[in-house]
């Protein structure tokens, strides 16, 4: 049986640390939006801290946060789920509305640019 982790070198020696893999099959939420009133390092500072109650839901594999280095506003959040009512389940809960409380007063969104995206993932 396959494990749903990898482990990863770490520079200078350290010992290497788990890191959750997607298995093909999984499941990947791609959430994007873009921020209009420059609060774009706010944002990207608070994902830097965030409060990692995501990290024991069940089927809850890993988080990427990527920004385009075209468009600093923009960012883009990938969640990695064994399946998708994993991720499903997760979205609709309490916890879910938690983990957004430490978001930068004020944050302003562009209108329309809001997404989530569903993906099945194929290989990494």
């Amino acid at each position: 049986m396959m494990s749903n982790t990898e482990t990863t070198s770490v520079p200078g020696g350290a010992s290497p640390s788990p890191v959750a893999a997607a298995t093909p099959g999984a499941f990947v939420a791609l959430s994007k939006f873009v921020i209009v009133n420059g609060l774009a390092d706010e944002v990207k500072a608070a994902f830097r801290v965030r409060p990692h109650l995501v990290d024991h839901t069940p089927g809850y594999l890993r988080m990427e946060v990527i920004s385009p280095a075209e468009r600093p506003e923009e960012i883009w959040l990938l969640t990695f789920w064994a399946d998708e009512p994993s991720f499903r389940a997760w979205h609709h809960s309490h916890l879910y509305h938690d983990s957004h409380k430490d978001i930068p007063k004020g944050l302003k969104l562009a209108p329309g640019e809001t997404q989530i995206r569903c993906f099945e993932h194929v290989a990494s």
